[in-house]
Order: C-alpha cells, then sequence, then structure tokens
C-alpha cells in the first residue's frame, strides 16, 4: 500500500488565550483561573498558553450542572 492512500489526520488548531476566551465567553482572568485550577487544559509552548477546542468542551462538559427535578436525579448518563 502506497504511503499516499492513507488519509491525511491534521492535528487539531490550537486557540490562543483570546480565541478560547472568545470561545468559551469568558473573561482572560476566568480563563487563567480555571487554568490555575486545573480545570481547563492547556498547552505550553515555550511562553506561550495555547487550547485545544475539543478540550475546552470536555472541560466544560465536566463542569455542567443539571438541576434535578424532586425524586429524580439528573446524570450525564440520562442527557
Amino acid at each position: 500500500m502506497s504511503p499516499h492512500s492513507e488519509p491525511t489526520h491534521r492535528p487539531e488548531p490550537l486557540l490562543t488565550e483570546i480565541e478560547a476566551c472568545e470561545f468559551l465567553r469568558i473573561r482572560p482572568r476566568q480563563l487563567y483561573s480555571w487554568r490555575k485550577q486545573g480545570l481547563i487544559p492547556y498547552v505550553r509552548i515555550s511562553r506561550s498558553v495555547r487550547y485545544r477546542r475539543s478540550e475546552l468542551e470536555a472541560a466544560l462538559d465536566k463542569m455542567s450542572v443539571c438541576v434535578s427535578t424532586p425524586g429524580h436525579l439528573n446524570t450525564s448518563a440520562d442527557r
């Protein structure tokens, strides 16, 4: 099989701090706080910090809170 027949997998583009804030609709200070608390994964490239959109979405899913109705406990499995 030739190497040209294999599908090319492009890495996910990394977001800057500003782009991550715009995506999450939060202020840079909040993003910094979440990063320091270990709630948001990030990539450090030299002095720059970058974020993967898929990891931001996954982090938001973990932070999501469901409101339960009396007698029923909502969990992420119910979604």
